[in-house]
């Protein structure tokens, strides 16, 4: 991790919010009250509010929010003792005087979308910093090659920019991309899994396995050294996507909930057990899995720290 001297600290508090969401390539069409499109989540209503004279946001959507720096630790999924470099870094890509040309004009004529191009895919990696990555989240290489793709892609506005991300195919056919600076989506959808790891939306046993996010399932299939995951999986995603996967999940009679340990995983816990009809209590069982990783925010942190979960 680098030094900063004060003023270099000062020049990268400078960087916006606005201008990092807008150089990833998202939604920044807003209300005059200064609510945006969640970088986080696909939504079709604005809940993500930035304060751009006070460079702080707060999601209405989760009740999170904060300082620059809280929204790089989320964006990034970086610790905070790694923002500075973080901000370095993206300050390195992206000269001010890009954003003053190219980012002010785009605000002003408030794009109303930012659609990402897939250029191609392959279940083979060779771009080593995607395989370190995984590495880095408890994912062996062998569980992303069975699972995942290595993505270039585009975002429309910037065709001459491409990028390189891991991506997880949803349902719709769609990817959800990641890589140590970028979260993004070509479609938000969730993604159901057979137990030999097939996508599918056909129901093939009693039991099925929830996770939020696809490196919780991931980081969970290195860690129980399996090749397949023996049980119907539903990937949410996103906990947006929690309502459209309820009637595959609820055609289950027992349901383990990897959740994460923050409100909007507790939240989602929560729903999933009160969409039990009364008719079925009794038939249908909702398993917290949460306990596993307390004091961890969800699944994948508790495996990236070296910790191998109790399932007694």
């Amino acid at each position: 991790m680098a030094t900063y001297t004060e003023q270099e600290k000062k020049i990268l508090h400078s960087i916006s919010i606005v201008e990092i969401m807008a150089h990833y390539g998202k939604r920044l069409d807003h209300t005059r009250s200064g609510l945006y499109y969640s970088p986080f989540r696909e939504e079709s209503n604005p809940s993500f509010h930035i304060d751009e004279k006070k460079n702080t946001w707060y999601d209405y959507g989760t009740g999170e929010g904060g300082s620059l720096f809280d929204f790089v630790c989320k964006f990034a999924n970086c610790s905070k003792g790694k923002v500075y470099d973080w901000l370095a870094s993206f300050r390195h890509m992206v000269p001010e005087s890009e954003y003053k040309d190219i980012v002010t004009p785009i605000l002003q004529r408030e794009r109303h979308s930012s659609k990402i191009v897939i250029d191609s895919a392959s279940h083979k990696f060779t771009r080593n910093k995607l395989v370190e990555y995984a590495n880095s989240r408890a994912v062996s290489k062998e569980t992303l090659e069975r699972y995942c793709e290595e993505i270039l892609y585009h975002v429309d506005s910037a065709p001459q920019n491409q990028f390189y991300a891991i991506g997880f195919k949803n349902n719709s056919g769609g990817y959800v991309l990641r890589s140590s600076i970028s979260k993004r989506c070509s479609s938000s959808d969730i993604t159901t899994l057979s137990p030999d790891g097939q996508i599918t939306d056909k129901i093939t046993g009693n039991k099925v396995l929830v996770f939020e996010g696809f490196m919780d399932f991931l980081s969970w299939i290195t860690d129980v050294k399996q090749e397949t995951p023996q049980y119907d999986c539903c990937v949410l995603n996103s906990v947006t996507n929690l309502t459209k996967a309820m009637p595959w999940i609820m055609s289950h009679n027992h349901i383990a909930a990897f959740m994460d340990n923050d409100q909007a995983g507790k939240d989602a816990l929560q729903k999933i057990m009160d969409n039990v009809p009364e008719t079925s209590k009794g038939e249908i069982y909702v398993y917290d899995m949460s306990k596993l990783y307390e004091g961890y925010n969800d699944l994948n942190e508790k495996l990236s720290d070296g910790v191998i979960i109790n399932r007694h």
